[in-house]
């Protein structure tokens, strides 16, 4: 136990030498002296930030450390507009890697494969002029007009963890971030994967690029596009078409003629299912249409269903990291603070998800001695380890940390809560505003 919170503070520390340049990139001559805020501490702040005012922040900070505050607000702020956040997003890209080089055994796979999800959500942002000129305002109606920035995440359906996250303006398209995500899927890891997608991800381009790079993937389709195939398909039933596109089926690329050329000149082979669902709430069936290039031998129709379902999974990682984890309450209201706070906040829930996977498999939860069957809680293992393991990586010597990682396990071990049947969370619109009290200088 505790193995990979040790691996943890090793990496972290060490990263901050080998990605010095990524680090400093735009600020060459940043964090070239001995200061008192160097990277490697700046980032422990990062990531134990609970949502106070920045003085109070830095004073916890500190103390829990057993060291005065002889750092400004102001001189903190100022370190941290050198330190580059897509550092910070490549270091947590290289850590996960490694996480899945390393740890192949023990991940949970469907058939052979890691299920993977792509999707989007709105966050909202600091509502500044330089935010709202790069990121984009909402068009709501009434007097207020937040500034939104669209977070898209490339997420591990049954291990938990995020892979990859992309930002970018509230009015990005989806489906140039999934394109992303699978560019990053396939160098990130050598595991066979299969990748779910939404209705609105369907485009041939997306089908193209995944078709050639040899990965699988799942997408809920629309009943009107393809319809020249699905409407051969009967309810609960499947096929497999071998599908080719004439000029007038590629109208939609006619402004990238050589996509265009590729797409009459391609035979795909696409299997269409038919998976009959009926609506809680009005006892209605309707079929849901899923498109796939996986076969009948990899995946049966009913695999196929269990393999969509996993998807709602991001779903919950979205409430966790928006509810739970005060995703959008940020410490300061620049795009570099902005960016930082979040990839911190998507690499503390992976941490966070990561440990709880070690803790279930070195203590099983007695489930005969509960009416439900129960699993850790995540909300108040957030906290925990939020705590407890700055304190650790923050040791001096491997018996104090290895004591404050006790301490940490034991907390998370005491608090479970029920999983209830037939209960979802649904994503919810946040309230939050960007409360905290930032400085506005910075």
């Amino acid at each position: 136990m505790n193995e990979k919170m040790f691996e943890f503070n090793e990496y972290i520390e060490e990263a901050q030498v080998i990605y010095l340049e990524d680090i400093r990139e735009g600020h060459p001559k940043a964090f070239t002296r001995k200061r008192k805020t160097t990277p490697y501490t700046l980032m422990l702040q990062m990531f134990a930030q609970k949502g106070n005012t920045q003085f109070s922040e830095l004073l916890n900070f500190y103390s829990s450390q057993g060291q005065p505050l002889d750092i400004s607000t102001v001189g903190f702020y100022k370190a941290r507009m050198n330190y580059n956040p897509n550092a910070i997003k490549l270091m947590m890209k290289d850590y996960l890697s490694m996480i899945y080089e390393n740890d192949d055994a023990s991940l949970v796979k469907l058939n052979g494969y890691l299920v993977t999800a792509i999707d989007g959500s709105d966050i909202i942002l600091p509502s500044t002029t330089e935010n709202a000129e790069k990121y984009g305002v909402h068009p709501e109606t009434g007097t207020a007009t937040p500034v939104m920035a669209k977070l898209s995440l490339l997420y591990d359906c049954i291990n938990k963890l995020v892979i990859d996250p992309c930002i970018g303006p509230y009015k990005s398209s989806e489906r140039d971030f999934a394109s992303e995500h699978l560019h990053t899927l396939k160098e990130t890891l050598r595991q066979p994967t299969v990748t779910t997608l939404d209705r609105g991800y369907f485009s041939m381009r997306l089908i193209d690029q995944m078709m050639d790079s040899g990965q699988k993937f799942v997408m809920r389709m629309d009943n009107q596009k393809l319809k020249r195939y699905s409407s051969q398909v009967a309810s609960g039933q499947d096929q497999t078409f071998e599908m080719t596109f004439d000029r007038a089926q590629t109208n939609d690329y006619r402004k990238d003629k050589t996509f265009r050329t590729k797409l009459m000149n391609t035979t795909y082979t696409l299997r269409f299912v038919k998976i009959p669902l009926t609506k809680s709430e009005t006892g209605e069936v309707y079929d849901e249409v899923l498109l796939t290039n996986l076969s009948a031998d990899e995946f049966s129709l009913e695999g196929l269903k269990e393999l969509y379902r996993l998807r709602w999974e991001i779903e919950t990682a979205y409430n966790v990291l928006k509810n739970r984890m005060k995703l959008e309450e940020f410490s300061g209201i620049r795009e570099r603070l902005i960016l930082q706070d979040i990839y911190c906040c998507i690499w503390l829930y992976n941490l966070t998800m990561i440990h709880l996977m070690e803790v279930n498999e070195a203590y099983e939860i007695p489930q005969d001695h509960y009416k439900y069957e129960m699993k850790r809680n995540i909300n108040i293992a957030i906290g925990i380890i939020k705590t407890y393991f700055i304190q650790s990586v923050m040791s001096e010597t491997r018996e104090a940390r290895k004591k404050s990682m006790d301490q940490m396990n034991t907390l998370i071990l005491k608090h479970l809560v029920p999983i209830r049947p037939n209960r979802q969370a649904k994503r919810q619109n946040s309230v939050n505003k960007s409360r905290r009290s930032y400085r506005y200088t910075y």
